[in-house]
Formats: C-alpha cells, structure tokens, sequence
C-alpha cells in the first residue's frame, strides 16, 4: 500500500488551530495546507535511456515517489517494467528460475511444439515458489523511438529488476529482456519524494473496467492511475497512450498489445508513455503532451478484452 509520511508540524498546528476563532481557524488551515505541500520534496527524476537493447541507468535509486523519465533512443519500441524481488531472491535466481525457463517454453510455443494451454499449464509448473511474492511496481509504458515518456511510481527499498519484453524484430520467439534489457535495480533506504504529483487526468482500472475523468484538451497533462482490483493470470492491469494515425484503429493497437502472439515490431501507432503493471490498491502518475488528433488509451493484454478507450483531441 502506499503509504504517507506525516510531518511533526502537524500535530504543533493542530493545538494552534483549536484555539483559533472559525475565521481565524480557516485561514490557519489553508497556510498550514500551503506549509506542509512546500516542506513535502518532490518525486526525484531519474533519467532512464533504452536503446536495442539495454537501459542505462542509476544502479541505485531512492525510495518514495520517483519519477522516471524515459528516453527511447532504440529503433524498437520500448517499456520499463519494475518487479521488487522477495526478500533473499537475487537477479541471478530470477534470469535462471524464472526468465530462463519461460524463454525456453516460449519457444516451443513460437514453433508450434506447444498449443497455448500447454504453453500456460507447463509454465505454471515451471514458476518457483517465489513468483507469487514477486511484487510488480509500475514504471514507464509503451514509448515510441525518439519519444521520451515520464511516469512516476512509489518503490519501497528492496532489490529489483528492470525489464522490456517487447518480441525482437528479427527473432519473434525471443523477447528484449533475453537479448539484454533486463538488470538488475537496487532501491535505497534513501528518501525521494514524500508526495505524488498533482493529476488533472484520472484513470481507473478494473476488471475489466477503464474509465477515465478529465477533460483531454491540448496541453500537457498529468495522468492518474489507480488499480482498483487486477484479473487472473500473469497480466496486472495497466494503460498505455497511443497516438493513431488515419486508418488505424484503437483495437489494433489493443491487438498488437498482446503479448503472447503479438507485441511484434513495428507497432502499429506511436506510443507515447503510460502506467506500467501494479498491484491493486497502488497508483502511478505518467505525463502527456497532447496535441489535435485520434488517440487511445489501452491496456496491454487487457484491451482485447475492452480495456480501450479511443479520443480525439480538438
């Protein structure tokens, strides 16, 4: 759960309030309000590049609220998927238990050794015990080469892997994280921002529900992502934003979006950022710059069940 830090001021304020009149009382409150958002830090910015096929980033970031700016300098399109490992399970243990095996049943799959309900039924024999407690925290969606996208998570300290696993262009039964983007990610005791940012945008996931509240004007915006409840499967919700061009269709993107047989490059519309996988009950912040045009936000996996919702900005 995301939690709040709470300021010893707080309590000093409170005393002072009570003995305030209404009118004093209310003023009182508004600057002490004021007081406590300009004493909160802000999410620090961690500056992530990915190119084919690697990230190059801190070894280390701080805990709290990060914001994570994502520059795609790759010729592919690219994610950033943070997993915060169980206590006492290394990066080493997570390529050779998990991505290992589920690279070699993939495979099969791609070459038709194994139907998909095979493919599933022998990869949940495969995972380790481990995996269930394997937390999936967010990061930067879908983004476009030569696009920079910004999302903003909270972490917990713990150790981590960072992870893209977009299917290869030359090779479509091997995915990125086999061919190098995936590392490992340690995340301090070090305090980063108390406080998320300010949303105008609201995205609510659910299954299989997106709605969205906020008016999708010109401008930049920052987007709000809250998970109310994920499905089943390996799949947590999450939302990307596409921009279409003419002839695309939402539900092509939301095609493309599944991982399993699809997800190939060249994406099918410009990616432009989004809210990665998190456990229900959490929420990340991504920003966009939107400009006149068709768009959709969709959720991978989830879009061919409905998670889509296409706009046009004015």
């Amino acid at each position: 759960m995301i939690r709040r830090c709470v300021y010893p001021f707080v309590a000093i304020a409170f005393a002072v309030l009570t003995a305030c009149g209404p009118t004093e009382r209310d003023s009182a409150t508004e600057a002490t309000a004021e007081m406590a958002m300009e004493m909160a830090p802000a999410p620090s910015v961690i500056e992530i590049e990915a190119t084919d096929f690697a990230f190059t980033a801190p070894p280390t970031f701080p805990s709290g609220w990060v914001t994570l700016r994502f520059d795609n300098q790759g010729a592919e399109t690219h994610f950033l998927l943070l997993w915060r490992l169980p206590e006492g399970i290394t990066f080493d243990e997570y390529a050779s238990e998990l991505a290992e095996p589920f690279n070699i049943l993939y495979k099969e799959y791609r070459a038709g050794t194994l139907d998909q309900a095979t493919f599933f039924e022998q990869l949940g024999a495969a995972l380790p015990e481990w995996f269930a407690t394997a937390e999936r925290m967010g990061g930067p969606g879908f983004t476009a080469p030569g696009r920079t996208s910004e999302t903003t998570v909270y972490l917990e300290p713990g150790d981590y892997v960072m992870e893209c696993f977009v299917r290869t262009k030359d090779q479509g039964d091997t995915f990125h994280g086999d061919q190098g983007m995936l590392r490992p990610l340690i995340v301090t005791d070090e305090r980063a921002g108390e406080s998320p940012p300010e949303a105008d945008i609201e995205i609510t996931l659910s299954s299989f529900e997106l709605s969205v509240e906020g008016e999708l004007s010109p401008g930049e915006h920052t987007v709000r992502v809250r998970v109310e409840e994920n499905p089943e499967g390996l799949t947590l919700h999450n939302v990307h934003l596409a921009r279409l061009a003419e002839g695309t269709a939402a539900e092509d993107v939301a095609r493309w979006l599944d991982w399993v047989d699809a997800m190939l490059p060249p994406a099918p519309a410009e990616f432009l950022g989004g809210a990665g996988q998190v456990l229900a009950g959490n929420e990340s912040y991504f920003t966009v710059s939107l400009e006149p045009g068709r768009y959709a936000w969709v959720s991978e996996t989830w879009g061919i069940q409905g998670m889509v919702h296409e706009f046009t900005v004015e």
